[in-house]
């Protein structure tokens, strides 16, 4: 796993007055970390916990280590570091250790620091982002390849639409982008830090699969994802584990889905989409195995929604 083995904390306590902030909780930081309440794009639509730095971030960072790779002339060298003006304001500064020119190879690293960089697009990234790779194949020209790495985050803060996110940890990534208009990733973490405006989110022994679909008419985002959250909103942990991948159309919400989350003396909500609008919530307050509550939540309620 990436980053500190530091242990959990305790299972929080679910109760009557804190299950749907809780149930909130984890679909806008285990999942909208991603991208998929923001408007509906899945609420988690790029995937789980810390997937929107995974792939923003990442992506972009890869992107020039094939720029820089393409401009060297010798058969193998460090690079960098080499600072670039961005688009519009900002600055990134970029240096590699590669193996060779034309591929990336296992050792290979990279790391691309951002100073207030903005390209246009709506995001301004500052921080650090360092990618190691354990494996790698395809072609990183024709963006079609499919990349094993450690990616590791110091202070990396991504802002957009007025929020900024704040990402500290290391996270292996299986990024597979080998078919044309399909990516599908595959994060674990042992832990992983995130924090947006005054809450602070620690994520441990998370396993995230997102598949992001544009070969057909709709566009469709499916993510499972499984691991325990802690937040500074409640005391403690919750555990959380998706029983059906949920699966967004076109950037709504997701219609179908299924979470489960644990937390002290056997309690539980089980989390269902029964539409892009509608979300059940079915609770077992004291570990008996039988439904005590059945309450029924906005998607648009989640924060980011």
């Amino acid at each position: 796993g990436g980053g500190s083995s530091a242990a959990p904390a305790d299972l929080a306590i679910i109760d009557a007055g804190n299950a749907e902030s809780i149930v909130r909780e984890v679909l806008s930081a285990g999942f909208d970390s991603s991208e998929v309440a923001g408007g509906g794009e899945i609420l988690a639509a790029n995937g789980g916990s810390s997937a929107l730095v995974v792939h923003m971030a990442g992506r972009r960072t890869i992107q020039a280590a094939g720029q820089a790779v393409s401009g060297q002339v010798q058969p193998s060298a460090n690079y960098g570091p080499d600072r670039e003006d961005c688009l519009v304001s900002g600055t990134n500064t970029f240096s590699a250790s590669l193996a060779s020119l034309d591929t990336l190879t296992p050792g290979d690293h990279f790391t691309a620091v951002y100073e207030a960089c903005d390209d246009g697009d709506g995001t301004v990234y500052n921080g650090q982002l360092r990618i190691d790779v354990r494996s790698f194949t395809g072609d990183l020209f024709a963006d079609l390849y499919r990349l094993d790495g450690r990616f590791t985050f110091t202070n990396l803060a991504i802002t957009e639409d007025g929020t900024t996110e704040t990402s500290n940890g290391t996270l292996n990534v299986d990024m597979n982008l080998l078919t044309p208009d399909l990516e599908s990733d595959i994060i674990t973490l042992t832990r992983f830090a995130l924090s947006s405006g005054n809450t602070d989110w620690t994520f441990h022994d998370v396993v995230s699969n997102v598949e992001d679909d544009h070969r057909g008419d709709a566009w469709l985002t499916t993510l499972s994802e499984s691991g325990s959250l802690e937040s500074s909103n409640f005391e403690g942990r919750i555990d959380y584990g998706t029983l059906t991948p949920f699966q967004s159309v076109d950037g709504d919400y997701p219609a179908t889905g299924v979470l489960r989350i644990d937390g002290a003396n056997g309690a539980s909500v089980v989390v269902t989409a029964l539409d892009e609008e509608n979300l059940q919530l079915a609770i077992d307050w004291n570990g008996d195995a039988a439904i005590d509550e059945t309450r029924l939540m906005d998607w648009s309620t989640v924060p980011g929604g």
